[in-house]
């Protein structure tokens, strides 16, 4: 197995990166396996003198909370080569802030171009022990798959996405492109496009827009928004290249992570404590079976499409929803929208 190199990407949140590489050095193949740390650096000098992090865990914790995560990414370096818990560990620390889209860029690039494939990760995401197992399982697997645009470790919470009982494989073909951990390889990468010169085009043909939105009918309104500088993403980048690309993700069917930054620390993400996005991980299969032929599951498809559906329902049926969901009873009014029709 030629193993890929792990990628770490972190900012200002030291819990959540020390519980993140604690869950990494877990991992069956971790000690067979180079980790790179990259931490992007201060926006400004206040927030390099801020005193906003408070002690949490039971870690000492330091006035500025981006000195904090380079300095457990680099003690961790030390304590996790010293006691074999990985091959080797690299941390890089900015001086400057390049801002989670540019970090991800330049340091997915970089170390992509050197090992020919890469695992990556961002600071708040744990990680079932068989998740680099998964992955790099997976890389082989897929890799002379060049319709495969990248393998995902993340999926939906039953009761967000139901498999089918009788649906025979371990993962499943996705036409969305998932960030809460992913692998991929260098030859797809180098396909990306990062300008957004092209997205325009798509915006002129709602044919086009629709076939954008069968992973998701979010994608089209975040593309906008990245068009017009509103936000630098560089997932809905990658998500747009793989839909012009004709290419798809593989998915498992239990998630090897679990996201844990939906607690109002992040950048990019609010508080969303209880968040229907957090998962069990104990459950995700040591050895699981990869589908073999890249088809797409009109089920999967729609219940995947379906978690990100922007229908609403009524006030009453949000009330409704939210007492039958406390009681631990199926939801009586779910809007579902479909890509293929029964």
């Amino acid at each position: 197995m030629n193993l890929a190199p792990i990628i770490v990407f972190a900012y200002n949140r030291p819990v959540h990166l020390k519980r993140t590489l604690d869950a990494l050095a877990q991992n069956t193949l971790a000690k067979e396996s180079l980790l790179y740390v990259f931490c992007d650096g201060a926006k400004t000098v206040k927030e390099l003198k801020s005193e906003r992090i408070k002690e949490l865990g039971g870690y000492d914790a330091y006035k500025v909370p981006i000195l904090h995560v380079q300095t457990i990414a680099k003690q961790f370096a030390v304590d996790a080569v010293q006691g074999g818990k990985f091959k080797d560990v690299y941390v890089a620390c900015s001086e400057q802030n390049k801002g989670l889209a540019n970090s991800i860029i330049c340091g997915v690039t970089d170390v992509i171009n050197r090992h020919g494939r890469a695992i990556v990760l961002e600071d708040d995401l744990l990680t079932s022990p068989f998740f680099l197992k998964y992955m790099n399982n997976g890389l082989d697997y897929y890799q002379n798959r060049l319709s495969v645009y990248s393998i995902s470790g993340y999926n939906y919470p039953p009761q967000k996405m139901v498999i089918p009982k009788d649906y025979e494989y371990d993962t499943y073909v996705s036409l969305r492109f998932c960030s809460w951990g992913w692998a991929t390889w260098n030859d797809r990468w180098n396909q990306i496009d990062w300008s957004t010169e092209f997205y325009a085009d798509l915006f002129k043909h709602s044919h086009q827009m629709e076939a954008f939105n069968r992973g998701g009918d979010d994608l089209s309104n975040m593309l906008y928004l990245q068009k017009e500088g509103r936000i630098d993403s560089w997932a809905i980048r990658c998500a747009y290249n793989q839909f012009v690309n004709h290419a798809v993700t593989i998915y498992p069917c239990i998630s090897y992570i679990d996201n844990i930054g939906l607690d109002g620390t992040g950048v990019h993400c609010g508080n969303m404590k209880n968040s229907k996005y957090q998962d069990i991980i104990e459950k995700a299969k040591a050895e699981p079976c990869y589908v073999d032929v890249l088809y797409e599951d009109s089920r999967l498809i729609n219940a995947l499409y379906n978690v990100y559906t922007r229908t609403k329902r009524t006030t009453l049926q949000r009330l409704f929803h939210a007492t039958f969901r406390k009681l631990g009873l199926p939801a009586p009014y779910e809007i579902k929208k479909k890509v293929y029709n029964d």
